[in-house]
This record gives structure tokens, sequence and C-alpha cells, in this order.
């Protein structure tokens, strides 16, 4: 019998209302029409609204959702955020933030970074692009996903990169790793 397969919605204040009421309103819907399994936070600029990360905690919190927060680890610590998602430069603090946090996730973009991340400690791994996606490079594909086996990691693998339909998440979830993570995908 196949698990059910895991989403993990990941935040992009460029696609989310700026005000806390219509951010309220817009990340409920969100939440509540999908049920992610984990949520991070993220603003690659690093110009994090505090009213909008408020919000973020207090919502995940109700639906029992595992908060995250993008590379900040100062921050999350702060704001008692469940965990961190470390990028691509962030391997060594995997170790520091297991220390600190229930949930560690990591960027990776190749089986080595998997294998390295997943060695580090790292809760959740995600692999991109799998589909193609704005200024991220070759996708990986899905053969890539079924070349890998989950077994062999501690760290639950979830795919990530231009997954934006219902027939990609279907895709992946016939794969070996089955779990997604997205942007887009949720805004739909």
């Amino acid at each position: 019998m196949r698990k059910p397969i895991k989403a993990y919605l990941i935040t992009d204040p460029t696609l989310y209302p700026k005000t806390p009421l219509e951010f309220l309103d817009f990340y409920t819907r969100i939440v509540e029409q999908y049920k992610p399994h984990f949520a991070t936070y993220r603003d690659k600029d690093s110009n994090f609204n505090l009213a909008l990360m408020e919000i973020f905690l207090n919502i995940n919190q109700k639906y029992r959702i595992p908060s995250l927060l993008n590379s900040n680890l100062e921050l999350a610590l702060k704001f008692g955020f469940d965990g961190v998602h470390c990028n691509g430069a962030q391997m060594q603090e995997i170790k520091n933030c297991k220390q600190k946090f229930q949930y560690v996730f990591f960027s990776a973009h190749s089986s080595q970074e998997i294998q390295d991340a997943d060695k580090q400690g790292a809760n959740g791994i995600t692999i991109s692009p799998i589909y193609q996606t704005p200024s991220k490079g070759t996708p990986l594909g899905i053969e890539f996903l079924n070349s890998l086996e989950p077994a062999n990691f501690k760290a639950e693998l979830f795919a990530l990169g231009g997954i934006i339909s219902n027939q990609q998440v279907q895709e992946i979830s016939k794969t070996k790793i089955q779990n997604f993570a997205s942007i887009r995908y949720f805004l739909g």
C-alpha cells in the first residue's frame, strides 16, 4: 500500500497580499483548501514582514501545520518557528539548526546534495527543479525522482520546482518520492 502524498507549501511575498487583513484571508483560504503538511514562510530578499509572519504562525498553529522560516535561524528562534528551511549555501548549518529546531529542511539540486544534507541530519529535503520553472535551469525530471531510493535516506524527500497542476502532482505521486513542495500550485 502506498503512503499518501505529503504537500509542502512555500510562500512567496511577490505572490501574496501585503496587508495583514488581506494576507489573513488569503492564507487561511489556501490552508483550508489544500491542507499542507508543512509550510515555509519564505522571503529571499530577507525583508520579512513581521505582521504577516505572526499571522502565518497563528494560522499554522490553528491548523497544526509545522511552520518553517526560510534561511534565517535567528528570526526563526525569535518568533518561535518549528523549524528552518536552509538554502543551498547553508549545508553546514543543518547540524546547528537540528539542535534548536524540530524541523530542518534543505534545498538540494543534485544527488550529492541530497546525500550530504541527509548525512547532516535534515528532516526534509526538497529536490529541484523537477519541471521547467522560471530562472531555475534544466529540470531534473520525473526520471530523476524514480532513480532515488527513499528507503536509503532518513530525511523525507519532496519534489519541487515548476509544480503548478494537479496532473503534475499525480505524476509525482506515482514516483518513489511521492511528496511535493510548491509555491505556485497552492495559488491555483
